[in-house]
């Protein structure tokens, strides 16, 4: 009787407490920065799950991207104002997938305010209590210069900023009054590259309020794009689409409420006075096709993601390297993001290249 009470008090233990590892295997075109984003892990914690591919991705490999309990704890999110399944996904680290399949009239109604969401918290605590409304964002304004802003998210406690055209990691160490080499550890996909609409963490809010509270005045507004004034079409444009990362998809958006794909275009045109048609199709018709060899910052990219060889979506070229191409779109998925010709999805997808800004 003793060794069966023993038994069953081994067998509650190890099932309750045992846990599964979660991989994924390399396609073809992946980095680990791809991947990092995909799991939204750092390339740091996949390199040292995974020491051999510091040397380099083989196609068909595994790799380890974490260990998940196998547990989980279902809590409840009411959905504020302006939140986006981006924003809630990075919030509670949890996939945007995850939150679908556990809230399924999110594919039929969308995401509203007062929604009573499910969160699986397996994984980690949310920052807020539930049903607590969401702190809005605070924007720090640089007295000497209005459209300098730093955004500080009040729930993660965490200082956020997007990279636009021409800047440095020299220029934001100066501005941020980090080393270089902090600013690398903190965001270790940079180190090789500094890439435009890269969303880079810059130190944790309590530090900002401590430090630089004093010299600057404090406001609580929406989020607004950053100044195009004195940029070239190109830039403006592409500083224009980035400063929308994070914001949801939304059929038929076309301002911050959310965006579709051809939405982001329209709007983010206008910038530079330059009125798109509205569909992606239709823009597929307009402007000059270039090869994807020649391919450059502010060109159109399009895509057949429905099955068929009929264009349905567009995002627009942020930067050209030897051997990649990176563009900013609206996903139903994850909303507006900056994704990689070399992902296997757009890769066995993509139709063409359009040139629409000449200079």
């Amino acid at each position: 009787m003793k060794f069966f009470i023993t038994s069953l008090f081994f067998l509650f233990v190890f099932f309750g407490f045992s846990q599964e590892i979660q991989t994924h295997k390399v396609q073809k075109g992946e980095t680990l920065y791809s991947i990092s984003k995909k799991y939204k892990v750092s390339v740091a914690q996949l390199e040292e799950l995974n020491p051999t591919a510091k040397k380099g991705l083989t196609v068909n490999a595994i790799l380890q991207i974490s260990e998940k309990k196998v547990t989980e704890q279902i809590i409840e999110h009411t959905v504020v104002a302006k939140e986006t399944l981006f924003g809630l996904s990075k919030k509670y680290n949890i996939s945007i997938e995850k939150i679908k399949k556990l809230n399924p009239s999110i594919e039929l109604e969308g995401l509203k305010t007062g929604m009573i969401l499910k969160i699986s918290d397996a994984n980690k605590k949310p920052i807020t209590e539930n049903k607590e409304l969401e702190k809005p964002k605070v924007v720090f304004e640089n007295s000497k210069n209005d459209t300098d802003k730093t955004v500080i998210n009040a729930t993660s406690q965490d200082v956020f900023h997007t990279v636009l055209p021409k800047e440095t990691k020299y220029g934001l160490s100066k501005k941020y009054k980090i080393s270089i080499a902090e600013l690398e550890q903190l965001n270790p996909q940079i180190k090789s590259e500094l890439s435009v609409g890269t969303r880079l963490l810059i130190r944790t809010a309590e530090k900002i309020i401590k430090e630089e509270i004093p010299n600057e005045i404090v406001t609580v507004e929406e989020i607004k794009p950053n100044s195009v004034e004195g940029l070239s079409k190109i830039e403006a444009v592409i500083a224009t689409a980035t400063s929308r990362i994070g914001t949801r998809y939304r059929s038929g958006g076309t301002d911050a409420a959310g965006f579709d794909c051809s939405g982001l275009m329209f709007s983010s045109f206008k910038t530079i006075a330059m009125e798109l048609p509205r569909s992606s199709f239709e823009q597929a018709e307009i402007g000059m096709k270039i090869d994807k060899k020649l391919a450059q910052k502010g060109d159109l990219i399009f895509f057949a993601t429905n099955g068929s060889s009929r264009i349905n979506h567009v995002g627009l070229i942020t930067e050209v390297t030897e051997n990649d191409i990176k563009f900013v779109h609206s996903s139903t998925s994850s909303g507006v993001i900056i994704s990689s010709v070399n992902e296997s999805y757009y890769q066995k997808r993509f139709i063409q290249i359009n040139r629409v800004i000449t200079e």
